[in-house]
């Protein structure tokens, strides 16, 4: 038995028996609903019950010892019972009613020609009466049928109507029986909705895993939420190894970089300046800075799961922008900003700060590079997303090359980058960046005739 009882508690969490059981349980609670509710019909015929039964048989005694009853017959008289019942006969060989008020009596016939047998008295309400019996009499002489009626409140209208409309009928048992069918289909959303934010965090880069994945909801549920959660940390193992490999990647390119720079000072010092010197310096320099762009890159996925928090979106610009203009100040460009964002502090973005600064100041730091006079930042609120806009009046990038640049150690052109020092890394940091918070950033022809990057970032809506 208990073996019996524990396999049932498990196939009870299945999907496919709960539906079953669900279903089961509404197809038999309708038919017992509607089998049943016509019976609280009191317009319908139905056996009269025990109680009232022994004091209906009691009442016809009593009339049988206290009246004559071929003499009520004979004169067509009209009595009541002690408990204000009327006593109506009916004798069945000369088809002979009395006792009944007219108005009453093509009804209490209606009643008769159904209720005719005192072995199973029946009762029933028209309007404002209710007729019972037959019940067996008898005188002397002959025997009678006999009828009660008693004065009662008429049923309500509204549940006449209810009992007269099938589609009523319908609507009551379904308004009875939604319940059941939403309690099913919260019991299956709920872990699927809970599934399905786990899916979206780790979309974003939260890689948590969530217990009650593997334990709350049906068995098929658990299971997904099971493999889902083994998914999640194979991910984290992998991020884990990624992290640990860059790491060690990083030292180990960094103590050659470190050897060769020593040794760069000390031919300097030995056998002075050079040109030679001066390119190996330069290299030396371009390699340091791409390790640590790169080193930079890999980051910012750990970062956004490990640090993610709700800020207010002027959090992203006003620390740099204010170093930015005095940076950009130094060097004789102009610093135009335009927040055209009422109460900045109204509106929110879930991600991480620094991460999303840093892609901002590198989109500045690039325009600075290229910029001849001005540098302009536009910000504003369209729909749901937050809209950052830099423009910067250089040379600008061919229109063919607009995706390309975004793409990691793409340059346009390799003296420029030689110039500038660029690793071609700049714009991969932020493209990562805005795409790991659900943004998107684009390139186009700025109206200043050089380059102008479009950041667009989802906001946070509670």
């Amino acid at each position: 038995m208990a073996y019996l009882w524990n396999k049932f508690k498990t196939l009870r969490n299945y999907l496919a028996f709960q539906i079953f059981a669900y279903f089961a349980l509404m197809i038999v609670l309708v038919l017992s609903v509607a089998l049943a509710l016509p019976k609280f019909d009191a317009r319908i015929f139905n056996t009269i019950k025990e109680r009232e039964l022994r004091f209906f048989y009691q009442e016809s005694q009593n009339t049988q010892l206290e009246y004559n009853l071929d003499e009520i017959v004979d004169r067509n008289l009209k009595t009541v019972t002690s408990n204000g019942f009327d006593i109506i006969l009916f004798e069945q060989e000369t088809n002979t009613i009395v006792g009944v008020n007219k108005k009453y009596l093509n009804t209490l016939r209606a009643f008769i020609f159904k209720a005719n047998n005192p072995l199973e008295p029946l009762q029933r309400r028209f309007g404002t009466i209710e007729i019972y019996g037959p019940f067996l009499v008898s005188s002397e002489d002959k025997k009678y049928y006999q009828y009660f009626i008693d004065q009662v409140d008429p049923q309500t209208e509204v549940i006449n109507a209810i009992f007269d409309s099938p589609i009523l009928i319908l609507l009551i048992l379904f308004a009875i029986f939604t319940p059941l069918l939403i309690g099913l289909s919260l019991r299956i959303a709920r872990p699927v909705k809970a599934l399905r934010m786990s899916a979206d965090a780790v979309a974003i880069g939260n890689l948590m895993i969530d217990p009650k994945l593997e334990t709350e909801g049906i068995i098929e549920l658990r299971q997904v939420g099971k493999s889902f959660n083994r998914m999640i940390l194979s991910l984290q193992k992998l991020t884990s190894y990624q992290q640990r490999l860059l790491s060690d990647i990083s030292h180990e390119l960094k103590t050659p970089l470190t050897r060769m720079q020593l040794a760069v000072s000390l031919i300097r010092r030995r056998n002075g300046e050079s040109n030679e010197l001066t390119r190996i310096e330069n290299e030396i320099q371009k390699l340091d800075t791409m390790i640590h762009d790169l080193l930079s890159l890999s980051r910012q996925q750990v970062d956004l799961h490990l640090r993610r928090e709700i800020f207010t979106i002027n959090k992203i610009w006003e620390d740099i922008f204010a170093d930015a203009k005095f940076e950009l100040e130094q060097h004789n460009l102009d610093f135009l900003v335009s927040v055209r964002v009422p109460h900045p502090e109204r509106f929110h973005i879930n991600g991480n700060i620094a991460t999303l600064s840093s892609a901002v100041e590198n989109v500045v730091r690039n325009a600075k590079k290229y910029a001849t006079n001005c540098i302009k930042v536009i910000i504003y609120i369209e729909k749901n997303d937050l809209v950052i806009i830099i423009d910067d009046d250089g040379t600008g990038v061919p229109e063919h090359q607009y995706e390309e640049i975004f793409r990691p150690f793409y340059r346009v052109e390799e003296d420029r980058a030689r110039q500038t020092g660029g690793t071609g890394l700049g714009l991969a940091i932020v493209y990562n960046a805005i795409q790991q918070h659900k943004g998107s950033v684009n390139a186009e022809k700025s109206p200043l005739g050089g380059l102008r990057i479009k950041i667009q970032l989802p906001l946070w809506i509670e």
